[in-house]
């Protein structure tokens, strides 16, 4: 539902010139946003959770010190619960309700604008080729920092920006099936290391802060140091692939 949610905002994003009312697309794309983040809480937990005690499992018993694994069941496991809490009540609110509706009447019938109206194989190109430029500029602002930071903002907009074309190929596959396929696989490539990037950034600032809360209770805080140089490690090599990865990313033209 999440993968949905953003699904849709992408695509609103790319393709809002074919759609009459400015307003409206930005409501929608609001509204996706802030349930997109409200679904996003719960999952989130869910992965780092797996994520975590996947490590945790592959470390020899030695290196194991202290009641880590507990504390992220405590941590994430109540994380986890009281997100989901609020999703459930969410989904039972009169704003994700108002937002369905909107969706609805949208489908139903679309205020569609003069671009709507050409041949699709003039105007959804030019979109994509959109959506393509801002992921190369978002690129070369990451390119252009040295790897290892643990925060690379750059590196945070392209995964957003590869994630948008992906969709945005993923919706034009009609227009020339085979190029579409080949644009949004080697968009979702990108976007997928540079996800394992991020996680582990958000990873890392869970384990300094359960390893000085374990200090500070008296436990041994060894582990939640060898976790972040695992993850830190895990990243550098993410922004390896990212960056060979990158020098065969196709071009986002169409035609045939």
């Amino acid at each position: 539902m999440r993968v949905a949610t953003r699904r849709l905002r992408s695509v609103l994003a790319t393709y809002r010139s074919l759609l009459d009312d400015a307003d409206l697309v930005a409501f929608l794309r609001d509204e996706l946003k802030w349930l997109a983040g409200v679904l996003g809480e719960a999952r989130d937990a869910e992965v780092m959770h797996e994520r975590l005690r996947g490590m945790i499992a592959k470390e020899p018993a030695e290196l194991v010190l202290g009641p880590v694994a507990r504390r992220l069941d405590l941590e994430l496991g109540g994380t986890y619960r009281e997100a989901h809490a609020d999703v459930v009540e969410t989904l039972d609110g009169r704003r994700y309700f108002a937002l369905l509706d909107a969706l609805e009447s949208v489908l139903a019938g679309p205020p569609l604008a003069p671009p709507a109206f050409k041949p699709a194989r003039k105007v959804i190109p030019e979109l994509l080729t959109r959506d393509a430029s801002r992921l190369r500029t978002a690129v070369r602002e990451a390119r252009n920092q040295p790897a290892g930071i643990s925060r690379n903002p750059s590196l945070h907009e392209a995964r957003k920006d590869a994630k948008r074309l992906r969709y945005a190929a993923e919706a034009a596959a009609p227009i020339n099936p085979k190029e579409a396929a080949r644009l949004a696989t080697a968009a979702h490539g990108i976007q997928k290391i540079l996800g394992d990037h991020q996680d582990s950034v958000v990873t890392r600032d869970l384990l300094r802060r359960l390893g000085a809360e374990a200090f500070q209770q008296g436990e041994n805080g060894f582990s939640y140091g060898r976790l972040h140089a695992l993850e830190q490690s895990a990243a550098l090599k993410a922004e390896t692939r990212f960056r060979r990865k990158w020098k065969n990313f196709p071009s986002a033209s169409l035609k045939k």
